[in-house]
């Protein structure tokens, strides 16, 4: 019986060899317990808990000796030091629960066992004493809760209720077995079998019965060890032993013992223990043991199994004391494994499987590389080859086989030499024609004129023309130059009778037989549609009329002849090892082989699906061209030192797509719980918290099934997970997003159900709408008060001018009003006194001129081009030019460079200038004489200095026009002040006004 274990170890993610006992959850996560912690176990990756000093919620002990789940999905653990609790596996926080025996025990050193019956009660059971029983109001194990009878004297070693029944059986120490019936409340033991229980009077020996299991049969199996060790099973429906007393010692080990027994829901009977794991053959009621040491990858080795356990999926689980835990599944077991034996050393062959072919009379020959060539039958046994000609016990070192298209001859091709079998006569003939140089043939082919196409080890490729060498073989061959003198690793003749040669540095050529020129070239220097990824091809596979599958040593690409393209299959990266060979079977599945694994591809859909030694490979490192078809659908592979086979129809996927399950969410690297996750709406994350990891899973241990994901809202398509099943986003923008997930099939069918969780990452407040909104209302409102002052300037500025015009009318009326008036009184003099009249006149001409002057001031004021200190000072420069020209005069005028900057408003500017321009004219007309002006700015204020000679000047005329009303008005609309200093030869007029 061949069992193909699946192994786990340390290696591989457990944190100990040791591993005790193995239960599933309801969500489908595995737990372990081992010597060093609790583990949870997703197919894929572990969680592991241990205990933690000051954190009371962790498990108390590291060594967890027993895992149960209980009819209300409790998970409960019984630690190694007796002390027994829950477990929390949707907050991984434990709870230990107190235990009240009646008799003095010590659950150090006890045999101790936790059970639950079908009603949802919990018993823990101390061996060789006593049982205690849960209470669910008191949260505790007392014997005091015991519901079931029993003897006072009694030492109790097993219990286990009876399916379907209300009876609980009870195993007493020396004593035999005893039940207590619920239904009566009635108690039966040996000497007092009040309920007439037939399995009571048949083990009422007085021997001790151990690991008590009750089968779907209704069959009671149960293992003592007094003066020997043995098991019994005991059939309560038909009232009658199954099997009694069998016995291992002619098999095992002097010290072998029984752990326990278990069914598998179809129903075969496993028992395990110290050096004990079989099956029990319901047939021939043998136990069938399986092979215990290590025979190759997927062998099992162990000195104590302690648990079996069958998964939802039919997977069971082994644990073992000191080698990890193993799985494995009968019903899912594909692949078929063939070794061999050399034949003359008599010891397992080395020798690589390079090629294969079917016979005419139903057979298989498998040719090997040192080994010879081995036959075998339908069912791969090894039969003699028996092929005259050929050596039954080593033979040739077979390259390549083909079968001729006369439907009789199997070329084979050795080193050195090709071999012609005539399948009707089963003989063989052996040509080397000297041509060939004792060269070893790589590749052999035959093309439709029945030529044959010669790939060597490192010559190149040979034809050897049929017209030529059917009387005389070694007069065919002849070199075909335009093939670099390279090995050959493919040969290929399509349905068109093109020869594709693969080479491993040059590239691939495509050969016209007729002409034996060279009709294409494919490498890695060509250019478009001749280019590929590399110039290394491994081998080519014609998939359709339209189609070929050329494999590189790490890509596969299809090209298209019709379209003469050239397009890539599936994603990169998934193929591990260098490509050897390629394979399509009747459902259009490309297979390909590796030098570390088998892969399955949809070309269509672009899935990759990998067989490695978890799926039952027995050495995934696949050789170059060792590939065959078998007329009946099966797959042949060969490796270094076996081959494979395998029926690619009994590969199915699964018509029910498992339950997806978000495994584990780390936010900026941080763990966060999953459960409570899944119970919010949605996932609110902070800018700041914006990197996540998602892992996943199908919570599936042996069907292949791909899982697809997205996030919405980031992602453009759906991807494919890798074998981590992992997602990784390294920041993700504020926003709303919804993380996605559905399963795939091997077939790339994909489930309509989609499940995931929304994530939402907050904006940092300077990115929120309310922050816009404040902004926006801020910029508006900053505006509005721009556009009030820009309003309140203009307004101010218009009544400046409004100011300046009303006092230009009022000054203008005044003037007129005067001029009037001196008009008529010189009118009303002309005739009597002219000279008055003439005095009149002369005022007349006076006031005219002045008003035209200040009216030309004013209109000057007004202009808005003139709104600046410079056009001011130009003004001023102007007026002292008029001064000098008009009175002749020596003035010299000084402008500090700062005062053209000053920003003055108009009103200022214009007091400025009619301070400036009345000082500087009543100087000069009061007779003061080399006149030097200063102005200048000094912290904020303006300075205007009048420095001049006063030995011609009327002082007192001065003094009387520093008081005039009209100046102190003036002075005081600017806050300017005027300091004088008047004396007879040189005097000073200081004129200050603030500008700040």
């Amino acid at each position: 019986m061949q069992f193909l274990f699946s192994h786990y170890t340390t290696a591989s993610g457990l944190i100990s060899n040791q591993v005790n006992s193995v239960v599933q959850d309801s969500d489908g996560y595995l737990w372990l317990g081992t010597t060093d912690g609790l583990q949870r176990f997703d197919g894929i990756r572990y969680k592991t808990f241990q205990h933690k000093e000051n954190d009371s919620t962790s498990i108390p002990s590291n060594p967890v000796w027993q895992l149960m789940v209980d009819k209300k999905k409790n998970l409960w653990l019984l630690m190694a030091d007796g002390r027994v609790g829950l477990f929390d596996t949707r907050n991984f926080t434990f709870r230990e629960v107190p235990t009240r025996f009646k008799k003095p025990v010590s659950p150090d050193t006890f045999v101790k066992h936790l059970i639950a019956d079908e009603f949802g009660n919990v018993f823990y059971l101390m061996g060789g004493s006593e049982v205690i029983t849960w209470d669910e109001k008191s949260k505790a194990f007392s014997y005091t809760h015991n519901f079931f009878k029993q003897k006072q004297n009694w030492n109790i070693t097993d219990f286990i209720q009876q399916p379907g029944t209300h009876k609980y059986w009870i195993s007493v120490e020396h004593g035999g077995l005893a039940v207590y019936d619920g239904s009566n409340d009635m108690l039966s033991y040996p000497g007092q079998n009040t309920g007439k229980e037939s399995l009571i009077d048949e083990y009422g020996d007085g021997n001790t019965y151990y690991h008590l299991y009750f089968d779907h049969r209704n069959r009671l199996w149960s293992f003592t060890s007094n003066v020997s060790s043995y098991i019994q099973c005991y059939d309560l429906t038909k009232e009658k032993p199954v099997i009694e007393k069998a016995e291992f010692p002619s098999y095992l080990k002097p010290f072998h013992k029984i752990e326990g027994f278990i069914q598998q829901e179809d129903g075969n009977v496993w028992v395990y223990g110290t050096l004990v794991f079989a099956k029990f053959l319901e047939a021939n009621k043998q136990f069938q043991f399986v092979s215990n040491g290590y025979q190759g990858e997927n062998s099992i080795t162990y000195e104590v199994i302690h648990c079996l356990f069958e998964d939802r999926e039919h997977n069971v689980w082994v644990t073992t004391d000191n080698n990890g835990l193993y799985r494995f599944n009968r019903t899912e077991e594909f692949f078929i494994n063939i070794s061999h034996q050399n034949r003359l050393s008599d010891k397992k062959g080395q020798g690589r499987l390079m090629s294969f072919t079917g016979t005419k009379w139903g057979t298989i020959l498998a040719g090997s590389w040192m080994d010879g060539l081995y036959q075998y039958d339908s069912d791969f046994n090894l039969i003699p080859t028996n092929i005259k000609g050929i050596d039954n016990l080593s033979g040739p070192n077979v390259w390549s086989m083909y079968a001729s298209k006369d439907s009789n001859t199997l070329w084979i091709s050795s080193q050195p030499g090709i071999y012609a079998i005539d399948q009707t006569k089963r003989t063989s003939k052996y040509y080397n024609p000297p041509e060939l140089d004792h060269h070893t043939i790589r590749q052999i082919a035959e093309d439709r004129d029945g030529n044959l196409w010669l790939g060597t080890d490192n010559k190149g490729v040979y034809k050897w023309a049929a017209s030529n060498g059917k009387i005389d073989f070694s007069k065919g061959p002849v070199p075909i130059t335009a093939i670099p003198e390279v090995q050959i690793n493919k040969i290929t003749i399509d349905s068109k009778g093109q020869i594709w040669i693969a080479t491993p540095e040059t590239g691939l050529f495509v050969m016209e037989p007729a002409s034996d020129k060279v009709r294409m070239h494919f490498s890695g220097s060509e250019r478009p549609p001749f280019q590929l990824p590399e110039s290394g091809i491994s081998s080519v596979l014609e998939y359709d009329d339209s189609t070929l599958i050329i494999t590189t040593a790490t890509h596969i690409v299809k090209y298209n002849r019709v379209t003469n393209r050239i397009s890539p299959i599936g994603r990169s990266g998934v193929i591990s090892g260098f490509i050897a060979s390629v394979e399509k079977d009747r459902e259009g599945y490309v297979w390909l082989a590796s030098t570390n694994g088998l892969y399955r591809i949809n070309i269509q859909k672009g899935i990759t699906i990998i067989f490695n030694r978890l799926d039952g490979l027995e050495n995934e490192q696949f050789v170059q061209s060792a590939s065959h078809v078998l007329p009946d659908g099966r797959m042949l592979f060969g490796s270094t030192n076996h081959f494979v086979s395998f029926d690619p129809n009994h590969i199915k996927a699964m018509h029910t797509y498992p339950d997806l399950h978000i495994t584990e969410f780390r936010m900026m690297g941080q763990a966060l719980s999953v459960d409570s996750l899944m119970r919010l709406k949605e996932i609110e994350l902070s800018y700041k918290d914006n990197a996540v990891e998602i892992e996943f899973s199908t919570l599936m241990y042996g069907s292949p099934f791909l899982i697809k994901y997205k996030l919405d809202g980031l992602d453009k398509d759906w991807k494919i997970a890798d074998k981590n099943n992992q997602a990784v986003y390294n920041y993700l923008p504020p926003g709303s997003y919804s993380f996605l997930l559905k399963a795939m099939d091997a077939e790339g069918n994909e489930s309509g159900k989609t499940s995931g969780v929304k994530i939402i990452v907050d904006a940092p407040f300077w990115k929120t709408i309310w922050f816009y909104s404040l902004l926006i209302l801020l910029i508006g409102g900053f505006l509005f008060w721009l556009d009030k002052q820009r309003m309140q300037r203009k307004e101010a500025i218009q009544k400046m001018r409004s100011d300046i015009a009303d006092n230009l009318h009022q000054e203008v009326n005044i003037a007129l009003g005067n001029i009037n008036i001196l008009s008529e009184m010189a009118n009303l003099k002309a005739g009597k006194e002219p000279q008055k009249s003439k005095e009149f006149i002369e005022q007349i001409h006076s006031k005219s001129k002045n008003m035209m002057v200040a009216l030309d001031d004013m209109l000057w004021s007004i202009k808005p081009e003139n709104d600046s200190m410079a056009k001011a000072i130009a003004r001023i420069t102007e007026h002292v030019d008029a001064l000098r020209n008009t009175y002749g005069v020596k003035i010299n005028l000084l402008v500090d460079k700062k005062v053209e900057a000053l920003k003055l408003n108009m009103k200022i500017r214009k007091n400025i200038f009619w301070l400036f321009k009345s000082g500087s004219t009543n100087i000069v007309r009061t007779g003061a004489t080399d006149c030097n002006i200063y102005i200048s700015v000094q912290r904020q204020v303006l300075v205007y200095t009048l420095e001049f000679n006063t030995s011609q000047m009327d002082v007192q005329h001065m003094n009387n026009l520093l008081q005039r009303q009209e100046l102190a008005d003036k002075l005081k609309e600017v806050n300017g002040v005027i300091q004088s200093q008047l004396q007879n030869k040189r005097s000073t007029i200081e004129l200050t006004i603030p500008v700040a």
